[in-house]
């Protein structure tokens, strides 16, 4: 038998194996492809663009550290998360040549994530390819020991899409620390952020350029004309998903001889907006947000709901709370995305999920979420009111004991200010689901608020709506005081016929009264008429009307109404230059809106006594008088009026021979009355001011 000696001599030791032999087979082991699981990115990528350059400093220019970066972009459903992973992670992706890695977390819907178990072993796998038939170890922490081992030598990029919790993401963690890990998520996902240092990138909403170059960029240019461009853009109200589909079903219409501005006219209508937001068979806004609803455990969906029924997409958090069953409920729709802050106290829907809110609540049972809305708006204005004047009013809201209070008068109109719009609407919502006694008694309560700020035109409407409320309601003093309260609307901005329409509105105010003999508005409606014929230049006319409304409060104890109706007789006594009965008249009536209190109208009968002595060519006892009135109107947030008084005082100043003080007075009254929209005054002012 043949002897085989098998040695190696060599004077270099060897390393490694060493294979000797006469007929030997070695087939070596081929070496792991680096995974590339990364979707394609998007071709045409218009939003963010500053977001994504610095996104990209982040991850290129990211110091050396022990833990590979972490980068969390948040957003609404269809704000472009996805795509911006996407095309962030392709620029960079030369970098990392251990691979690249995606995951979607949440394919099933929010309400079911993704097992890390199930993600950990797919990326096991897809690590070692080339030992398809390796096991896996089964006790999670040494499965994600083992993804970390084989993620060690070189850096990887991750992207972890629609993360639920941040859970799912520690596990998932490479072990390289020059890896980066995209990470996309509706929520804050406060844990992952308590436990990790990350790069949070909130993803907003596009600008109206930038949606109107992805709309191009999927529609063709010119598409549509400028108007229904203008249309479709707003409808989509910056929503990336929105945008792109709305190209798409933009070309398809011009592909099919449909003219595509048809599709803006579904857009605007919002009965159809999301509907038009449909590639038939493919993907949809409504599907996207269908599936955020579906997460909310019953009374988080209950308040998202509601909200819906808010006549516009932003409100007060004070809202918000009212309408949730529970104190968490508002956080929760912030959290996923379906409540956006919107300054202090404030909250937004998006338009579109505004929409998708509103058409869930067309099939739920949603009565006690209308009332609980518009109560909330009744309470708010009729606190405001209360702090505004004390003047009787006749709705029963007034009686409640729940109503809020406010330091002074100017937190009240301030408290109001924001809710404006949304005070007009909720008279609109009102009437259209018939709740006409909420609708004529908010209107009475948002009146101080109108005649403080000289909202006129939102005024008016909302006294329109509050008459037909009261007309429907059966109740003849109800409908006798919005007769009165729409004339006294009429009358306050007195344009054009609206003297004419106010009278009209009095004499009906007066003859429902009377025969409902309800004194209070038989006295109102007098006031009211008198004042008509005052500005006239009626004066005895006015006078006798103020005397009869005197007589038809005979009984009744109203003490502001006697003051005002001794205020205004006073006026039409110096209108009829009866000077000295006029003087007296004035100052009696300075003294009881005293001692009510009432500043505000106790600075206007110092006014109008400054009116009175000037009148009667007594500047000397003209000038003292109009200082206080200054005095007592500043805290009151009266603009309009602090300008007449400035304007009178200023007058009376250069009357006197102090131009300095009169021009400084003229000045400020140009500025006021510019502030509430007084043009013809404005200018009235800042010419004396400038001769001054």
């Amino acid at each position: 038998m043949d002897s085989t000696e098998n040695t190696i001599t060599c004077g270099t030791t060897i390393r490694g194996a060493v294979i000797q032999g006469r007929n030997v087979e070695y087939h070596a082991a081929a070496e792991s492809p680096s995974p590339r699981q990364l979707a394609p990115a998007p071709q045409v990528y218009v939003n963010h663009r500053s977001t994504f350059a610095s996104l990209t400093r982040a991850v290129t220019e990211r110091p050396e550290g022990t833990a590979p970066l972490v980068v969390l972009l948040t957003g609404m459903a269809g704000v472009g998360k996805t795509a911006t992973a996407l095309r962030l992670l392709h620029g960079v992706s030369d970098g990392f040549p251990g691979g690249h890695l995606q995951a979607d977390m949440s394919p099933q819907g929010p309400l079911r994530p993704r097992d890390t178990v199930a993600v950990l072993q797919g990326f096991v796998r897809s690590l070692t390819s080339h030992q398809p038939d390796a096991p896996l170890p089964t006790d999670p922490d040494e499965l994600a020991a083992h993804y970390r081992t084989l993620t060690s030598d070189q850096p990887v990029l991750v992207l972890l899409d629609d993360v639920v919790n941040a859970g799912q993401v520690r596990a998932l963690l490479p072990g390289h620390p020059g890896s980066v890990v995209v990470v996309t998520s509706r929520s804050p996902l406060a844990g992952l952020r308590a436990s990790h240092d990350l790069v949070r990138v909130p993803l907003d909403s596009l600008k109206r350029k930038a949606s109107k170059e992805l709309f191009e960029a999927v529609a063709g240019t010119g598409v549509l004309d400028r108007p229904s461009l203008d249309g479709v853009l707003h409808a989509c109200a910056g929503l990336p998903l929105a945008v792109r589909i709305a190209g798409a079903r933009a070309n398809e219409l011009l592909d099919m001889g449909e003219d595509p501005a048809g599709l803006a006219r579904e857009l605007i209508d919002r009965s159809t907006r999301l509907e038009a937001l449909t590639v038939p068979d493919d993907l949809s806004v409504a599907q996207v947000f269908d599936a955020v609803y579906g997460s909310l455990d019953k009374d988080a969906a209950a308040l998202y709901r509601a909200l819906g029924l808010h006549p516009t997409p932003e409100f007060s958090r004070g809202l918000a709370e009212r309408l949730a069953q529970r104190p968490g409920d508002v956080r929760t729709l912030v959290r996923e995305k379906l409540l956006d802050p919107a300054g202090e106290g404030r909250l937004r829907m998006h338009r579109l999920v505004h929409d998708h809110a509103r058409a869930a609540a067309d099939t739920h049972a949603v009565d006690g979420a209308v009332d609980r809305c518009i109560d909330w708006y009744l309470v708010l204005a009729a606190a405001v009111e209360r702090a505004v004047s004390d003047r009787w009013r006749y709705g029963q809201v007034f009686a409640r004991t729940d109503l809020p209070a406010f330091a002074d008068v100017g937190a009240a109109l301030r408290a109001l200010e924001q809710d404006r719009a949304n005070a007009v609407a909720v008279v609109e919502l009102a009437c259209t689901t018939r709740r006409y006694e909420a609708a004529w008694q908010l209107c009475e309560a948002l009146r101080g608020f109108f005649y403080r700020r000289k909202y006129h035109t939102d005024w008016i409407e909302v006294c329109r709506r509050g008459l037909d409320a009261a007309e429907r309601t059966g109740d003849p003093v109800a409908e006798a005081r919005m007769h009165y309260e729409l004339a006294f609307a009429l009358s306050d901005r007195g344009e054009g016929d609206d003297c004419a329409d106010a009278r009209e509105h009095y004499e009906h105010a007066l003859r429902e009264a009377t025969v409902a003999c309800h004194g209070r508005t038989v006295s109102s409606a007098l006031e009211g008429l008198g004042l008509l014929a005052l500005r006239a230049g009626e004066a005895s006319v006015a006078a006798d009307r103020f005397g009869r409304a005197v007589e038809a409060l005979e009984g009744i104890d109203h003490p502001r109404g006697r003051a005002l109706l001794t205020f205004h007789l006073g006026r039409a006594r110096s209108a009829e230059r009866r000077h000295q009965e006029a003087a007296e008249l004035l100052l009696e009536a300075r003294s009881l809106f005293a001692a009510l209190p009432d500043a505000f109208n106790e600075a206007k009968a110092l006014w109008h006594y400054a009116q009175a002595r000037r009148r009667a060519d007594r500047l000397d006892e003209a000038l003292e008088p109009l200082d206080t009135s200054v005095s007592l109107l500043r805290p009151c947030d009266a603009p309009k009026e602090l300008a007449d008084v400035l304007l009178l005082r200023g007058d009376v100043r250069a009357e006197l021979g102090d131009q300095e003080a009169a021009g400084a007075d003229w000045r400020e009254a140009a500025a006021l009355y510019k502030c509430v929209g007084h043009g013809e005054q404005e200018q009235a002012a800042r010419s004396r001011g400038f001769t001054g």
